[in-house]
């Protein structure tokens, strides 16, 4: 009779970053895109409560549960990551426009979005609060242009709010309006620290100075050129 040969046992998978690998050292593999988006919020309650400087590659990648090698595949460098944590937070908050309804005053609809605005701002308070702390950090060429997007569109969220389409690209309307975002974010963020107003306040503070601001302050600025 022929000898039988026994058939060889497939041999297991030694690739260092396989499936076995990954099973003897207890550590699953994670989509790219999954791990990615699980830095960037580490990453981004770290420099929340710290600024640029003070926070190394190495703290962050502790706070990510990663090693920094990993850490770096991701991104290359520290300021890296700082620009995706701050883009990903300012794209966030975005100001509420209230449906078009018949017959709404600029009171009513400026009233309700400033309503919807802080209720926003309630549900999500430590990302609110991460974005405004990055906006308050020293900025160069890169980050200044990704926080100049982000209060132009808070600008041109008002605008829409506020019916002011047809002088929306008045220099004279974008700086009051810049400087309102600048307002509500100060103001917000105090009442989310407990600085001496109630929600009710806040939103009537909000909303009142918004509607002088579109009422009175802006017609009176163009009317004086």
């Amino acid at each position: 009779m022929p000898q039988r040969t026994e058939r060889a046992k497939p041999a297991p998978d030694r690739w260092p970053y396989g499936k076995m690998a990954d099973m003897a050292s207890g550590r699953v593999r994670m989509n790219p895109d999954v791990r990615r988006e699980q830095i960037v919020s580490a990453a981004g309650r770290v420099f929340a409560e710290r600024s640029y400087d003070e926070v190394s590659t190495t703290e962050l990648a502790a706070a990510c549960g990663i090693s920094r090698g990993l850490l770096n595949h991701y991104f290359a460098t520290k300021r890296d990551l700082y620009l995706a944590v701050l883009a990903r937070l300012l794209d966030g908050p975005r100001l509420p426009t209230p449906a078009f309804v018949e017959g709404a005053t600029v009171e009513d609809r400026v009233e309700e979005s400033v309503r919807d605005w802080v209720a926003m701002v309630a549900h999500h308070p430590q990302a609110w609060l991460a974005a405004a702390a990055l906006l308050g950090q020293p900025r160069d060429g890169e980050i200044q242009e990704l926080v100049d997007t982000y209060v132009e569109r808070m600008a041109d969220g008002i605008c829409e709010i506020a019916g002011l389409h047809d002088v929306r690209a008045e220099p004279e309307v974008r700086v009051a309006l810049h400087g309102y975002s600048a307002f509500a974010t100060t103001t917000t963020r105090r009442w989310l620290g407990g600085g001496g107003v109630t929600r009710d306040q806040l939103e009537q503070l909000l909303a009142a100075t918004l509607v002088t601001l579109v009422r009175q302050t802006i017609p009176a600025l163009l009317a004086a050129r």
